[in-house]
């Protein structure tokens, strides 16, 4: 199962010789929320004391390049990394990508910003996420940020085992555009099966197109319900520079807590939202 871009884009960074991404500019709202979840989350990570971890299982080279532009951002486990440090840092960082190239230069870029409690994992995720997910202490609390490149790329069981662990909030990037440009294709190649188990006996074939990629996320939403998690109904539509949707953030979490920091993340900008009723 592919797990990431065909159209993927490096470049050398000359500040540090290490690889960089060329990414489009709604990346930085991505960053955005997710900094702004971990600030507002702050307290009660220091709660814990330290006892708390930050998962990503689709890191990058942790710098970027918007692409057309000059203009650099950090990748989003180093801008998470950053934004715990300001008020309450995580007691470990955890890091994963398919490319190894990748997860040495997120963790060397952790590095220089003095961040040093990091593990990585380099493999796909659903393998990685089970040797992370057997060495994470049931008593802390933990945030997950599933970043994948294309449906295909974030199959069901990686949810389901983060699922397992107690105090886990997940935040999810939903590849909006993958689902309307293939999402008949995901069905008949049996690809569909892995990001939502079961859809074939929720969803009418026959539907439009629209129809068919808001029930396929209904349905994914019914399922993500079903391993307990709390899903959060403000799920944030972040569109491109011409306004085509792009991708959903999707929040889901066992306290009631991260749904209401969530509620404030989804209110810092105007972003359409996706109509549940």
């Amino acid at each position: 199962m592919p797990t990431k871009r065909s159209d993927e884009k490096y470049e050398t960074d000359p500040i540090d010789g290490f690889r960089r991404e060329i990414v489009g500019s709604w990346a930085q709202d991505k960053h955005k929320r997710l900094r702004h979840y971990i600030d507002i989350s702050s307290a009660a990570r220091r709660k814990f004391e330290g006892n708390s971890s930050y998962i990503e299982l689709y890191c990058g080279p942790g710098r970027s390049r918007i692409k057309d532009q000059p203009t650099l951002i950090e990748g989003s486990a180093v801008a998470a990394g950053l934004e715990g440090l300001r008020r309450a840092p995580f007691g470990h960082l955890h890091i994963g990508d398919l490319d190894s190239i990748n997860t040495d230069a997120c963790r060397a870029r952790l590095a220089q910003q003095q961040i040093t409690n990091v593990s990585t994992y380099a493999g796909r995720a659903e393998e990685t996420v089970a040797t992370i997910v057997r060495g994470l202490s049931k008593s802390a609390l933990h945030l997950a940020f599933l970043d994948p490149y294309s449906i295909e790329a974030l199959p069901f069981t990686v949810i389901r085992r983060l699922a397992t662990v107690p105090r886990m909030d997940v935040l999810i990037h939903v590849s909006l555009m993958d689902l309307q440009r293939n999402v008949k294709q995901l069905m008949r190649s049996g690809a569909l099966s892995h990001f939502a188990p079961g859809w074939e006996a929720h969803i009418d074939t026959r539907l439009r197109n629209d129809q068919l990629v808001l029930a396929v996320f209904s349905h994914w939403r019914m399922l993500l319900r079903e391993l307990g998690l709390k899903v959060s109904d403000n799920v944030e539509r972040v569109t491109g520079r011409k306004n085509q949707p792009l991708y959903w953030l999707v929040l889901a979490g066992f306290h009631p807590l991260a749904n209401q920091f969530w509620d404030e993340v989804s209110n810092t900008e105007p972003q359409a939202r996706l109509p549940l009723g």
